[in-house]
């Protein structure tokens, strides 16, 4: 084993007389490969911290795969290295403020990614230029960036106007910005319940919602759930906003905006019910998706529907009819669900699909089939002598 150590040394110094080689330096290639063999070395656990001064030398090329290797390098032993941490400091603000925006990305998230007392002085000031950057890339790094020294220095952020910027910064022109600026605010200030929101602000995002990615639409339609509009009017403005969001392709915004139509009409019980009625279709859509893990989570959700207003779904019974191929987490569902919609018009038919259930190789679903029965018998009280039958 030791001797399998010290050839390992052998190379680390190796590595060094390479990186020092001018003849190397001139070759991005050869240069490229000699970073590898060191990134390699260190996820092996090898300890290359030696080399530290020859890659804060690497820096300065413009090749942006070097740049992040080196970047990796820089984070993972600055902490180790503290006599040389200032380097560190020094080659990372000095590419903060590079021409070619890639890079002033790349060194402002790993500037941020430092765990080191001396560099909280530094950030503020650092976070600050990136906010207002010409680049969408840099500002969406900056944005999360806020977020970094929260979690690492809380006061440091406290002290300074960046939580004001954020909330300035929702007007962006990039979506992209916009949605990060959300996420940063929501974990800065998740003491105070999140960020703060009002009617501008609501309505702003929702007219810009068509410009945001299916991820970033969940999160404005999260934010858009804790609104409560004042008027009446509001809230349909809202909802017609909106409406096209339940017809989204992706499940995910579906649900969102099912949240928020059921939130923002808790106090309207007869546009509550319409609601329910509106979600139907594309609820029973997702949930025949053809993904169990999708249809688990519709059924869920279908479940809270059906004990609330267990009419909606009444005559869509057979689309809970348990399939042969489906695990037993969702057949329990659908058998959750059907004790719930079950009424005087579709007994006969589910009772006699149930029954099918009860020799089901399954224990778990056989013994819900049978329950299932007996909460017919007890909600439909006519059926009782078919359910004594089965």
């Amino acid at each position: 084993m030791s001797v399998v150590i010290e050839h390992k040394k052998g190379e680390v110094n190796e590595l060094k007389a390479s990186l020092r080689n001018p003849a190397i330096d001139r070759d991005p290639e050869k240069k490229r490969e000699a970073i590898k063999r060191v990134i390699a070395y260190m996820t092996l656990g090898i300890d290359v911290s030696k080399l530290f001064s020859e890659m804060i030398m690497a820096t300065g090329t413009k090749d942006h795969v070097i740049k992040k290797m080196v970047y990796l390098y820089i984070c993972n032993y600055a902490s180790t290295n503290p006599d040389l941490s200032l380097l560190a400091i020094n080659t990372l603000q000095k590419d903060c403020r590079d021409e070619d925006p890639m890079t002033r990305g790349l060194a402002l998230r790993s500037f941020t990614s430092l765990r080191l007392p001396n560099v909280v002085e530094y950030l503020p000031s650092a976070i600050r230029a990136g906010l207002q950057d010409p680049s969408p890339y840099v500002r969406k790094t900056a944005v999360m960036s806020c977020v970094k020294l929260h979690l690492f220095a809380p006061e440091a952020l406290k002290d300074s106007d960046i939580v004001n910027t954020l909330y300035t910064m929702l007007r962006d022109r990039d979506a992209q910005v916009v949605a990060n600026c959300v996420c940063a605010l929501n974990e800065v200030l998740a003491a105070e319940g999140g960020m703060a929101i009002n009617k501008p602000i609501i309505h702003h995002l929702l007219n810009r919602i068509k410009d945001f990615n299916e991820w970033s639409q969940c999160i404005i339609l999260e934010l858009v759930a804790r609104y409560k509009p004042e008027e009446q009017n509001e809230i349909f403005d809202i909802m017609n906003l909106l409406e096209e969001r339940l017809r989204h392709s992706n499940s995910a915004v579906v649900l969102a905006a099912t949240k928020v139509f059921l939130n923002l009409t808790q106090d309207m019980p007869a546009v509550h019910s319409q609601v329910y009625a509106r979600l139907k279709a594309p609820m029973l859509t997702l949930m025949a998706g053809g993904v169990f893990e999708q249809g688990y989570v519709c059924l869920k959700h279908i479940v809270l529907l059906a004990s609330r207003a267990p009419e909606i779904f009444a005559d869509q019974f057979k689309h809970f009819y348990v399939r042969y191929n489906e695990p037993a987490c969702v057949r329990l569902l659908k058998l959750e669900i059907l004790t719930h919609i079950v009424n005087q018009a579709n007994v006969s038919e589910a009772m006699e699909e149930i029954a099918e259930y009860v020799t089901d190789p399954d224990a778990s679903v056989a013994r819900a089939a049978v329950s299932a029965i007996g909460k017919f018998g007890v909600k439909v009280p006519s059926c009782g002598g078919a359910v004594v039958e089965q």
